[in-house]
């Protein structure tokens, strides 16, 4: 039996719009999909979820037909289940014992998130009561912060998120756009935290609003910082402050905080008929779709292989699909300008593998004489972040590791102010939405840990 995949807006059409691009998955489908799962039964087996969702168990109530039980089951270890089912990168799915029998991997994904929408209708978030009478205050609304903010209320704690933004959910809200993530998805795993006793408070600038000392003096036991990482891009690449070259953070912030026809008609910042996305992960890929929804001739270039594309293979091909250009083992050299100095096109070299030499490696190099110019009005810089530095404001003992990265304890998540937690992608490198979701789980197990003692 083949890999089902789920139905799709054809790419004549969903290029004109963004509404999300997955139809939805029929109950036959996916019991078709389940059955083909090996149900692996290694109890030292994690089933390549960096979360530990319970996979043979969730999979096999979707294959019975308890779409309800499959979703329990799943926020066991996963508090955005419908978020996962639509934009992880599915590391699972790459595991051994997600192998089929004629060896198409089996679409975890697309089971999950099958769970999350049809048992979602009758599954109730069971409120629990504030048992301990401890305060935790996370800082940030991403998927490191919502996840723990949702493992600390479970455990008992009074739990409130800090969110600089008006809207909650960082990154999901702001960062993806609506065609890969709706928002209105986004909004229901949020009111599922919410009603575990969690309060919110939106516009709030931590540093600005409230330090650490102050918050451990209105009660707060201890503070937990998510707040991500902001654009760093290409910032050694000569014509990176030309006019007409924006980081990946400004055009999908753009394209969602618009309506939709306003953001079509209007784009801003203002994008020219030619682009250039410079990146290989999520963000450049994004950067690019939104692009091409505008009607513009979109150039996606990296210099590493297809295969170092951190993309989920389903997305990268509809992006084809839309007509994306690719430009792989292609290095920028330079962005170019006009005679107004704004930017007119992308100098590139092509890269192949050479041997190193005494090494015995092969290492990607320049291939000699092979420049050439990739013509775009705008550029868009999608590779390169940086920690946040809001969280600098909150005291000069605040250490960071030489990636600018905040540092901390490696079991107990502790940074070098007492009380003051960090998780997520202020913490580590650039990682996967699943393991950012992770980190803000295993902090949050350090934390419950912590005033349990």
């Amino acid at each position: 039996m083949a890999q089902i995949k789920p139905n799709f807006q054809p790419a004549v059409k969903r290029i004109k719009n963004f509404q999300e691009i997955a139809l939805g998955f029929p109950k036959k489908f996916m019991v078709d999909e389940a059955i083909r799962y090996s149900q692996c039964i290694d109890l030292d087996c994690d089933h390549g979820c960096p979360l530990g969702v319970d996979i043979p168990t969730f999979i096999r109530m979707v294959r019975e037909g308890d779409s309800v039980g499959a979703l329990a089951k799943i926020r066991e270890q996963n508090d955005l289940p419908a978020i996962c089912g639509r934009v992880c990168l599915a590391p699972c799915e790459k595991a051994s014992c997600a192998q089929a029998a004629d060896q198409a991997g089996v679409s975890i994904r697309a089971l999950e998130r099958y769970a999350s929408d049809h048992g979602r209708a009758r599954f109730a978030a069971k409120k629990v009561g504030i048992t301990t009478g401890k305060k935790v205050a996370v800082i940030g609304s991403g998927p490191a912060g919502l996840t723990a903010a949702s493992r600390l209320a479970k455990a008992g704690l009074k739990v409130t998120v800090h969110e600089i933004l008006p809207l909650l959910g960082g990154t999901l809200r702001y960062g993806l756009p609506e065609f890969r993530l709706p928002k209105n998805v986004l909004d229901a795993e949020i009111e599922e935290i919410r009603s575990l006793g969690v309060e919110f408070k939106t516009n709030f600038s931590v540093g600005q609003s409230m330090k650490v000392d102050q918050f451990l003096r209105e009660g707060y036991a201890a503070v937990l910082l998510t707040v991500g990482k902001n654009s760093l891009g290409l910032l050694d690449l000569p014509g990176a402050d030309l006019g007409g070259v924006y980081y990946s953070q400004e055009i999908l912030l753009s394209a969602n905080t618009h309506f939709e026809d306003q953001f079509k008609k209007n784009p801003s910042p203002r994008i020219g008929d030619k682009v250039v996305v410079i990146g290989s992960e999520n963000a450049a890929l994004d950067c690019s779709r939104v692009c091409l929804r505008l009607g513009r001739e979109v150039t996606l270039i990296f210099p590493g292989t297809p295969e170092d594309l951190k993309i989920y293979s389903d997305d990268l091909e509809h992006a084809k699909e839309e007509g994306l250009k690719i430009e792989a083992l292609t290095k920028p050299l330079s962005i170019l300008a006009d005679a107004k100095n704004f930017a007119a096109g992308v100098q590139c070299v092509r890269m192949d593998f050479a041997d190193a030499g005494e090494s015995g490696k092969w290492e990607l190099k320049p291939v000699p004489a092979s420049e050439y110019l990739v013509e775009a009005q705008t550029v868009i810089l999608a590779s390169g972040f940086k920690t946040n530095s809001a969280p600098l404001t909150l005291g000069s003992q605040l250490l960071l590791n030489e990636n600018g990265a905040i540092k901390i304890h490696s079991e107990t998540f502790l940074t070098s102010i007492p009380h003051l937690y960090a998780a997520g992608d202020s913490v580590q490198d650039a990682s996967s939405l699943v393991e950012v979701m992770a980190s803000g789980k295993k902090a949050a197990a350090a934390i419950i840990k912590s005033l349990k003692s």
